[in-house]
């Protein structure tokens, strides 16, 4: 005997719920708040992702998938590496001084709960070396062709970048002050020698 067939599009409750974890934190996101964005009740909800632990993790795949991908995509994308990476630092600019900006869900999460789980420490961590990764990337094929000086060092730079777009993406959401992150920025561009 089959039970009842899912009447709601586990994508679209996944999106849902990453946004309140995005916009609250883990620790600060109760399970009434995860049942008002979802429109589920905790039968369901645990019944499909066993607790509110499974939902996070799930939602900071979405989160990689839907918010961070594009970001490594136009970094990978054909073309100028150089071009690439300024590219991304002008999203960075418009994201971080848009009203609803909420930081970035991956940095926000590592100090709430690094030290706390170490597996979902893990799950962050390996998302964060994608990044540095798709920066070093695009910083290669940028020195690989001239657009960068010879004796930059690549995988500094890309850690450097990813840092510096964290560091952002937290004190942005005190400081929306257009010059602040536009200084951000252009302290980002500086390091494209």
């Amino acid at each position: 005997m089959a039970g009842r067939p899912r009447e709601f599009d586990v994508d679209e409750v996944v999106e849902r719920a990453m946004h309140v974890f995005w916009r609250h934190g883990y620790e600060g996101t109760g399970l009434v708040a995860l049942e008002r964005a979802t429109g589920l009740g905790r039968q369901s909800l645990y019944g499909v992702f066993g607790d509110k632990r499974g939902l996070f993790t799930r939602a900071v795949e979405r989160y990689f998938d839907c918010v961070i991908r594009p970001g490594i995509d136009a970094l990978d994308a054909p073309g100028s590496g150089r071009a690439n990476l300024e590219r991304v630092f002008s999203a960075w600019e418009a994201a971080a001084t848009a009203a609803e900006f909420n930081g970035c869900l991956l940095g926000n999460s590592v100090p709430e709960l690094a030290a706390k789980d170490s597996e979902i420490s893990a799950l962050l961590a390996r998302k964060l070396e994608l990044m540095e990764a798709a920066f070093a990337r695009a910083l290669r094929r940028a020195k690989r062709d001239a657009e960068l000086s010879a004796d930059l060092d690549v995988k500094s730079t890309a850690r450097a970048l990813l840092t510096l777009a964290q560091g952002l993406s937290v004190i942005a959401r005190a400081n929306r002050d257009p010059a602040f992150v536009r200084g951000v920025v252009q302290a980002a561009r500086s390091m494209l020698r």
